[in-house]
């Protein structure tokens, strides 16, 4: 068990799941609450956000490979330093679901332990491991999918941004929340680089977030 904010996490495996995405499993285990998460540290000292989630009873991270320092995490990586558990967590009553994408699949683990929620995935390419999740690959099949949805107490939509756009299209009225992804440096609120417009002003993602509502957003 880890207390405290400086983390030096011990990868135990990585998973694949599609095209780019992989799940990285820790030894440690991190208290936390579902929609918080870390940043993790690479060679060239930058760190990187990641939700934190469970996969197989650990403690684990959904990985996008998009540069050198998450291919690092996925390929190099054995010990890797980091801090958190960061931002706020989310709690909400009733039925909701969780509308993702591959990147947030630990994620949804944390969820369905404290929370009653369904999980629908949504992938533009074909899903490389067994996911107990409904799946729906491509564009089309998730259109289609989004305009036959049951009803919900509340929706969580965390994903790419054109799935969170695409997502309010279809919600807007429903009571959504978004988990947002954006860059930042620290992830305490000191380099306002995760600024984000809301119907209140200026936010930040780190110490404001990661979830917002979506009626609190600027979507234009």
């Amino acid at each position: 068990m880890i207390d405290g904010e400086r983390l030096l996490l011990t990868k135990k495996k990585t998973i694949r799941v599609n095209e780019d995405t992989w799940i990285v499993l820790f030894e440690e285990r991190i208290d936390f609450s579902p929609g918080q998460f870390v940043m993790l540290e690479t060679p060239k000292l930058v760190r990187k956000p990641f939700v934190l989630g469970y996969w197989e009873d650990h403690t684990a991270i959904s990985v996008q490979v998009k540069g050198k320092g998450t291919k690092w995490i996925v390929e190099e990586a054995e010990k890797i330093k980091g801090h958190g558990p960061l931002g706020n967590g989310f709690e909400k009553p009733g039925k909701g679901l969780l509308i993702i994408s591959p990147t947030c699949l630990t994620m949804a683990k944390a969820f369905e332990r404290t929370m009653n929620v369904d999980v629908l995935v949504g992938s533009r390419t074909p899903i490389l491991t067994p996911l107990e999740y409904e799946t729906v690959i491509g564009n089309d099949e998730f259109l289609k999918k989004l305009s036959s949805l049951p009803e919900y107490d509340w929706y969580l939509v965390s994903g790419s941004r054109s799935m969170e756009k695409v997502c309010w299209e279809h919600l807007r009225g429903k009571e959504v929340y978004f988990s947002l992804e954006e860059y930042m440096g620290c992830g305490i609120g000191a380099c306002k680089s995760c600024a984000v417009f809301t119907e209140s002003g200026v936010k930040h993602v780190c110490t404001d977030g990661p979830i917002f509502r979506g009626d609190e957003l600027c979507w234009s």
